[in-house]
């Protein structure tokens, strides 16, 4: 075999290397735990839209090497972070 399936895409924080360093301070900035304890996530107060601007504005990022908001999302997942939805 050609390992074909371990080919591919590498991941974001890969490619940006600070990406996750930038994205772990704007999170821990706006997080809290969960008030009734029953997970191990920290739940963010800023919308991953929000999250990207930050990330343009004080960070330097242009806005064709970001990832999209979706993936910024995804990647703060996995981190352990959870984005809450905001009511309008």
């Amino acid at each position: 075999m050609d390992k074909q399936r371990a080919r591919g895409r590498k991941k974001t924080e890969e490619i940006l290397i600070n990406l996750e360093e930038y994205l772990k301070s704007l999170g821990s900035t706006y997080s809290q735990a969960d008030p009734k304890f029953q997970s191990t996530f920290a739940y963010a107060k800023i919308r991953d839209r929000e999250v990207r601007e930050a990330l343009i504005e004080e960070k330097g990022y242009k806005d064709e090497e970001l990832p999209c908001r979706q993936t910024i999302g995804d990647i703060l997942n996995r981190m352990g972070y959870r984005l809450k939805k905001h009511k309008q």
